[in-house]
């Protein structure tokens, strides 16, 4: 055999046979690491995480690396359905969350869980991954998915100063599973009229399906004249 015939693959031209890497994991992988998963207790917000305060407080604004977000039933009461539809309703409940002071810079993601003709309160309503809880700090829900569950943990009957046990219904216009309720909801929240009866109302007293309608015709709906009523405001994201 001359040397041109020979198989020189892996023989450097000194004779010294090269390496390389090979990979020892079976599985075509070259052993690279990914991305560490996030670490809860950290500091460093990061994966899903919504907040990481390095502690495992329950009752702050941070559990378990998911934001408690705040609902609570406004202490003004309503009774001139003409605030301009759920957007207005929207910027009525940032302004009683930004007057309150315990809203930081949370105060603009506000919404009244308030339903109209075009818009069911479950679209507009930011799906957090945590916990709901009243400005007192008891839990109103667990999950964002609980509002639509037909009750809720608690009665939402403390306002946005943390007073507690405020009586009262709430102007809502949503059925318990957080779709709008049936009717014109006084011309989408814009229209006084004695002989409309198109506001349907909550009460804050109530944990069964009764907290956002009741749906006894007795009390439902009311005229859109007749209302005396509060708003429930929920921090978005």
């Amino acid at each position: 055999m001359t040397t041109g015939d020979a198989d020189t693959s892996g023989v450097s031209q000194s004779g010294t046979v090269s390496t390389t890497s090979s990979d020892s994991s079976g599985d075509g992988s070259t052993g690279t690491t990914g991305p560490s998963a996030p670490i809860c207790g950290d500091g460093i917000v990061d994966g899903d995480e919504e907040c990481d305060d390095t502690n495992d407080i329950a009752d702050d604004r941070c559990h378990q690396c998911t934001k408690n977000r705040w609902i609570f039933a406004s202490a003004a009461l309503h009774n001139d359905p003409t605030w301009g539809g759920v957007e207005g309703a929207d910027s009525l409940c940032r302004q009683y969350a930004l007057q309150s002071g315990r809203a930081d810079d949370s105060w603009t993601t506000f919404i009244a869980w308030m339903s109209d003709s075009e818009n069911d309160v479950r679209d507009r309503l930011y799906p957090g991954r945590g916990r709901y809880v009243r400005t007192d700090g008891v839990v109103v829900a667990e999950t964002f998915d609980r509002f639509f569950s037909g009750s809720v943990a608690a009665p939402i009957n403390v306002d946005e100063h943390g007073n507690q046990d405020i009586g009262g219904g709430v102007v809502t216009g949503t059925s318990p599973d957080g779709t709008a309720a049936p009717g014109t909801h006084c011309e989408d929240w814009t229209v006084k009229n004695l002989t409309n009866f198109a506001a349907y109302t909550g009460g804050v007293s109530s944990t069964d399906e009764r907290w956002t309608m009741d749906l006894d015709p007795q009390f439902n709906p009311v005229p859109c004249a007749g209302l005396n009523a509060r708003f429930y405001c929920v921090e978005g994201k």
